[in-house]
């Protein structure tokens, strides 16, 4: 009921739900931005006096409470200035610490081992599955919202839920100690270049080829970034048992191409005009299955409702390119990495330490 009231009110004042996204609603013009969470709300606008010309008219009508320039909102920090936003949940890492009796735990410098989970091991008892399943819950509400360095890392402990053992526990624990060093890390969005000439809206996707050894099933990993800023991360284990490297490949880049053009929908509500994103991607074998214009004897078998992608390139929504693979920024998203990559990685998500930075970069919170 609160969500049709709250939608009636709102078109008084010239707003509508995004036809993609029916948790934002934009006016007309695109002047003004409302995106709702339950009962609350982040709003943005071109004008100050607008926007709070609308609070004000809004607030008689459903008696809310507001706050100009929030640094806090849905549990993570926000700092900004005309140059940059930077977002941290800094507090949540520093609770589950202390709940966990982990405030003084010795730091490491990468999210999981480099031989993480890769046998399962169902001959020990799970012990204290409620503790590990609200743990792997706030982990997972980071990772999605700014921190998508930990994202892998908390997909594959979280397959253990129902029954984590000693061995689980103990990767657990060293992404809480990895945590520990990096607390302070926080998500920085600037105004940038596109990294691509002829796209503001980029897509980076990775794939680690029979990472479960109890199914063989591949990891999906991709980043959306817009003006290169990381917007959109995904780490998943794939649906179906692929044939081959450059199948499992080709099945992300379904994956991608879907999340991309929903962003490209949802962008243009916002009043940006995207007119073909970039789908950046390092397996050559899958590029050229995804330009080909029939199916084959090595390909007839894949899925129809993976054949997206080529449908997207025939219409030319799509850009493909190939790049190396140590430029992928999707990489951590797939598979444990050195300390040396994860390094890369975070320059990568624009995942700043404050620590390693001039006092200048970081926004005064006063």
């Amino acid at each position: 009921m609160w969500k049709e009231k709250l939608t009636e009110v709102l078109s008084q004042f010239g707003f509508a739900s995004s036809s993609s996204d029916e948790s934002l609603f934009i006016t007309s013009n695109a002047t003004l931005m409302l995106h709702i969470h339950v009962d609350d709300g982040f709003l943005i606008g071109k004008s100050e006096q607008e926007a709070m010309t609308f609070l004000t008219g809004l607030n008689k009508k459903l008696k809310l409470k507001f706050k100009k320039n929030p640094t806090q909102h849905l549990g993570y920090t926000i700092m900004w200035n005309k140059l940059k936003i930077q977002l941290s949940q800094t507090d949540l890492i520093l609770k589950l610490l202390d709940q966990n009796d982990m405030k003084e735990c010795k730091p490491v410098k990468t999210p999981c081992n480099g031989n993480f989970l890769q046998e399962i091991d169902s001959t020990k008892e799970p012990i204290k599955i409620t503790e590990y399943q609200q743990i792997i819950g706030s982990l997972n509400y980071l990772a999605q919202h700014t921190r998508p360095d930990i994202m892998f890392t908390v997909n594959q402990l979280s397959r253990f839920s129902t029954t984590p053992n000693t061995k689980h526990w103990v990767e657990l624990k060293h992404l809480l100690r990895y945590l520990k060093g990096t607390a302070n890390i926080y998500l920085e969005y600037t105004k940038s270049t596109p990294i691509h000439p002829i796209s503001k809206l980029t897509g980076w996707a990775d794939a680690d080829y029979g990472n479960a050894r109890d199914n063989r099933k591949s990891i999906s990993g991709n980043v959306v970034l817009f003006f290169n800023n990381p917007i959109s991360w995904l780490s998943k284990k794939q649906s179906v048992v692929a044939q081959s490297t450059t199948e499992a490949e080709y099945i992300l880049m379904n994956i991608c191409t879907k999340q991309l053009r929903w962003l490209t929908f949802v962008l243009k509500d916002l009043g940006q005009n995207i007119t073909k994103p970039t789908l950046f991607h390092d397996n050559s074998g899958a590029v050229i299955i995804s330009k080909q214009a029939s199916l084959n004897a090595n390909t007839k078998h894949i899925e129809i409702r993976f054949q997206y992608l080529r449908d997207c390139i025939t219409k030319k929504l799509l850009n493909i390119v190939q790049v190396r693979s140590n430029q992928m920024i999707a990489d951590i998203l797939t598979k444990p990495l050195n300390t040396l990559k994860v390094i890369q990685a975070l320059q990568q998500l624009h995942l700043v330490d404050p620590g390693g930075v001039s006092e200048d970069n970081r926004i005064n919170a006063e």
